[in-house]
């Protein structure tokens, strides 16, 4: 090992790493999330909990599982629903690990997640780390593997983040642990969904090393009824994610040098994601009224035929077919849609 690999070694053993736990309407799924946490090989420092008063017994059943356990905790109290992000932001405020990892309360983690990734962190020197993650369904059984290899174990924050905006890798912000001085005050994105696309893409573009565990060490729970899978007006800030995201790449004086990744960008992260949910939503006969043809009609008025062949030239082939089908016969790839 390289004289900082031992250096990093040492400096391992000094660093304390906070758990941030937004507790929200999650009864069914938050014992098993929480046991992930205390049966770490590494154990965390610190659990905050953050109660964002989803109106149901959450906090108690959380509360009652870690005392029973022994674990001690801090709470932090929302005066009313507040969401996600704040949620995550209000944690990091009472948080004090150097390092500090944001878990999803209906999700878990393999026992060696906060080992493996300090480690990886630690010996990269790198501002933040990130691991695969295994998709699974409400019965635990996986789905796929949402990431594929990246074959580096380092990449430059810049170079990361053009991996995001390629869909290589992925925003989910309980895939990484961070260096505290790395996140800021109010990293999260807040009053609004999809929060971490394009706080992930700030942070990756002010670190300077973003370290790679190609190990799938983090089970994210794809479930029905999800920001992510049903159709609402919560939705339609996809469409900000996307306006975000620009004005983002913009301020780093990316934008001439990324145009094609970010056409690539617009069309799968928002119109292909905001297509899918309402097409879907259509088909299980669960879309709102006036709601599918409202996200259809936005969807197909951001769309152009001449984006076509530059998404295919660029490696976005599914996204060239998506916009050619969706513009002119979205009747035709619903139906693809349905089988797939």
């Amino acid at each position: 090992m390289s004289f900082v690999g031992e250096e990093a070694v040492v400096e391992s053993d000094r660093l304390r790493v906070s758990v941030v736990v937004p507790v929200h309407r999650c009864i069914p799924y938050v014992e098993k999330c929480l046991g992930s946490v205390l049966h770490q090989t590494r154990p965390v420092d610190e659990i905050v909990l953050v109660d964002d008063r989803g109106g149901d017994d959450s906090m108690a059943v959380v509360t009652n599982f870690l005392d029973e356990a022994g674990a001690s905790y801090l709470v932090v109290t929302h005066p009313r629903n507040l969401g996600l992000g704040r949620a995550r932001n209000s944690g990091l405020a009472r948080a004090t690990g150097d390092l500090v990892w944001f878990l999803d309360s209906d999700d878990e983690a393999e026992p060696h997640f906060v080992e493996v990734l300090e480690r990886a962190l630690v010996e990269a020197d790198a501002d933040f780390v990130c691991c695969r993650t295994t998709r699974v369904d409400e019965h635990d059984r996986p789905l796929q593997i949402d990431e594929p290899p990246t074959g580096e174990s380092v990449l430059s924050g810049e170079d990361f983040a053009r991996a995001l905006i390629r869909g290589r890798v992925k925003a989910y912000a309980c895939t990484k642990l961070f260096r505290r001085e790395i996140l800021g005050d109010r990293p999260w994105d807040e009053d609004q969904a999809y929060e971490d696309i394009v706080s992930v893409l700030r942070l990756a573009l002010s670190a300077k090393r973003v370290a790679m565990v190609d190990e799938p060490l983090y089970r994210y729970l794809y479930r029905a009824g999800s920001i992510s899978t049903a159709l609402s007006e919560r939705t339609f800030d996809l469409f900000k994610v996307g306006r975000d995201a620009r004005a983002v790449v913009r301020a780093h004086g990316l934008t001439q040098a990324w145009l094609g990744d970010m056409r690539g960008f617009h069309y799968r992260e928002v119109l292909t994601s905001v297509a899918h949910l309402a097409m879907r939503a259509r088909h299980a006969r669960a879309d709102r009224p006036g709601l599918y043809d409202t996200a259809m009609r936005r969807v197909r008025s951001e769309i152009s035929i001449a984006d076509a062949v530059p998404l295919a030239r660029t490696g976005f082939r599914r996204e060239a077919i998506f916009a050619v089908l969706v513009k002119s016969a979205p009747w035709l790839y619903s139906a693809i849609l349905r089988h797939r």
